[in-house]
């Protein structure tokens, strides 16, 4: 049985350009998510070799400013993946000037992926969540694509509209230590919920391997949802299979 990583950044990791096995031979099941378009295409050949691990196509809202402007080479790499990633909004007050412009991006990256239609998408929220939800909803209600909110910190209400929508919410081992990630745990159906590790961001002197960062939120989510880890770890096993296949 797999662990799910279904958002990290393995091009950050070190050494994985000297050995990209290193994470494929691990026995995780990743999404490999991208910061910009133009780092898709490396990516893509990076882990070539690769059967566990696939690498999504991604622009994230804190680098807009940077590479808005590679908006084309997204639309022209789509056809490439099934998998999207990380894109979304960020509200955080470091990137409220940029604000604007990350929802006009986001907006037509959205209108890009429902023309394109069954797609995979791991999407960011900070503190705009529920902007976020509502796009989504707006752009892709009539798609077959599959949402999943990273590392979710919006409140309640919002949390229980993306539910109804069926979004899944990936979680690590961070939001297991924290008030307020046990309280959006505690809320979020078992079957909409998936593991990530977001390495290496995540990473500390305690935690140093998305194994162990896996390992720590199964474990954690067991003992929320008063499951064993075995139990636990074959439900997001299922999401995740599920996720793919439908």
């Amino acid at each position: 049985m797999f662990y799910i990583d279904s958002h990290c950044h393995l091009d950050l990791l070190k050494n994985i350009y000297q050995n990209p096995s290193i994470e494929d031979d691990l026995s995780i099941k990743s999404i490999s998510v991208t910061n910009a378009p133009f780092l898709f295409q490396p990516n893509q050949k990076l882990f070539a070799q690769s059967k566990n691990i696939r690498v999504a196509l991604g622009m994230h809202p804190e680098l807009i400013p940077e590479y808005h402007q590679q908006l084309n080479l997204f639309e022209e790499s789509i056809i490439l993946t099934k998998y999207i990633g990380e894109i979304g909004l960020d509200g955080s007050s470091n990137h409220n000037l940029s604000y604007l412009m990350q929802k006009k991006i986001f907006e037509n990256i959205l209108s890009i992926i429902s023309s394109t239609d069954n797609k995979v998408l791991t999407v960011h929220s900070r503190n705009a969540s529920t902007e976020t939800i509502s796009l989504l909803y707006k752009f892709l209600k009539n798609t077959n694509c599959k949402i999943i909110l990273h590392w979710y910190s919006g409140n309640l209400p919002e949390l229980k509209e993306a539910i109804k929508y069926n979004f899944l919410f990936s979680i690590n081992h961070k939001m297991t230590s924290t008030k307020k990630g046990y309280e959006i745990i505690e809320h979020i159906p078992l079957k909409n919920i998936l593991t990530e590790t977001d390495a290496p961001f995540t990473f500390d002197k305690k935690i140093n391997t998305r194994l162990k960062s896996l390992e720590t939120t199964i474990e954690g989510l067991s003992v929320q949802k008063k499951t064993t880890k075995e139990e636990m770890k074959s439900i997001i096993f299922d999401n995740f299979k599920e996720l793919l296949t439908s």
